[in-house]
């Protein structure tokens, strides 16, 4: 948590950009995921919100909403069936960095939501 975003990057002593910080999480578990966000457009297996669980990925449009690709990620750290929070390396000028956020209360992010996919079972 509190870790400095900073573009391209996958390291706690330097920063992390989104993809970058889902890449090291989950390389840390020995699970291999794409490095950058685009990737996640045909990546893993889609999963219903509904169902989504921890160590799932959230797949975001960038900033611009109407652009449907995927330009942001984070990792499902809530449980099925609970209001979905996320965490992920954000670039906002306000409170950038790794941080928690909330799926439904932050209406930026409905706004932009992808998908969610599961990209391994994580016991």
């Amino acid at each position: 948590m509190g870790t400095k975003y900073c573009y391209a990057n996958c390291s706690p002593s330097s920063g992390f950009d989104c993809s970058g910080f889902v890449y090291y999480t989950f390389e840390h578990f020995k699970v291999k995921v794409p490095r950058s966000s685009i990737d996640y457009q045909t990546y893993g297996r889609r999963v219903d919100p509904d169902s989504c669980k921890v160590g799932d990925v959230i797949v975001f449009t960038g900033t611009n909403p109407k652009n449907r690709e995927p330009g942001h990620v984070g990792i499902i750290i809530s449980d099925p069936g609970k209001d979905i929070t996320f965490i992920h390396s954000s670039s906002s000028k306000k409170c950038s960095g790794v941080k928690i956020s909330s799926f439904k209360k932050d209406p930026y992010y409905k706004l932009r939501f992808i998908k969610i996919v599961r990209v391994a079972e994580i016991n």
